[in-house]
């Protein structure tokens, strides 16, 4: 069996099954366990971490569940290429393991990613939302020129329910739950962007504009002014992390980071 040190010894505290879960990702994710190697029977795993048997069949379902691990009846558990395997769910363990960071490669992908599918969103919804959906994005509009734009909590929930009303108005039922699925790191990610309050007042004018192209029933003009939004949003996200990342790594605010390292795709 393969040696190696489990960080902060025996399972305590929480729950144990979740205290096992992340652990065993970031032996995974460091690369201690590599894709393919044989991972140490249940018995043997209980005894290492402390904990019972059934923690361990349990944490090992919810890994398989992520994509990290393949579970073979009679032939034991191995380790999965996460790159190849992993699931939605994989990115928030990448999160939790890199200690909210993201790598320059995720944080490219999910801009890319996110102006495919809001950008999709936004042209269905110009064709499929209700009546019932347009009024609650007018109202929702007029709601956020009523936020201090210094009440950065109150800025980023409003900033997410505009693109999960987005999403919800598409008709794709899909599309809400993909929102959902990110909305830890979107939300981290808001917080860096709306650091500056001055992006707030450019950010709810575009989604004014969005809602009047959005009444207008025409796909490609919601596209378009979706695509607007997002642009925006990447490129003051671009400037923001450049500016952190320009800081001494001791300096106040300072997440000693990279450029492309907080997170995923631009906001607003």
């Amino acid at each position: 069996m393969k040696s190696f040190d489990i960080a902060g010894g025996p399972l305590r505290g929480r729950s144990l099954k979740d205290e096992f879960i992340e652990r065993f990702e970031a032996l995974i994710l460091s690369g201690r366990f590599a894709p393919g190697e044989k991972l140490p029977g249940e018995r043997e795993l209980g005894e290492l971490f402390g904990v019972s048997r059934p923690v361990i069949h349990e944490g090992l379902r919810a890994l398989e569940t992520r994509g990290l691990v393949s579970i073979e009846s009679r032939k034991g558990v191995r380790v999965n290429d996460w790159r190849r395997e992993g699931s939605i769910e994989l990115l928030l363990s990448l999160l939790a393991f890199s200690g909210g960071k993201l790598s320059e490669g995720i944080f490219e992908g999910l801009l890319e990613m996110r102006l495919l599918f809001e950008t999709e969103t936004a042209r269905l919804a110009a064709t499929r939302a209700n009546p019932e959906q347009l009024a609650e994005l007018a109202a929702h509009v007029e709601r956020e020129g009523e936020l201090d734009p210094l009440d950065s909590g109150a800025v980023v929930a409003a900033d997410y329910e505009f693109h999960l009303q987005v999403a919800l108005a598409s008709g794709n039922e899909i599309y809400p739950l993909l929102m959902n699925s990110f909305r830890r790191v979107y939300e981290g990610i808001l917080s860096s962007f709306y650091a500056l309050p001055s992006v707030v007042g450019r950010v709810f004018r575009l989604h004014r504009a969005f809602v009047a192209a959005l009444s207008t029933r025409d796909g490609d003009k919601a596209a378009r002014a979706m695509l607007d939004i997002l642009e925006f949003g990447e490129a003051g996200l671009r400037r923001v992390l450049a500016a952190t990342a320009a800081l001494p790594s001791d300096a106040p605010g300072s997440p000693g980071a990279a450029p492309g390292s907080v997170g995923a795709g631009g906001g607003a």
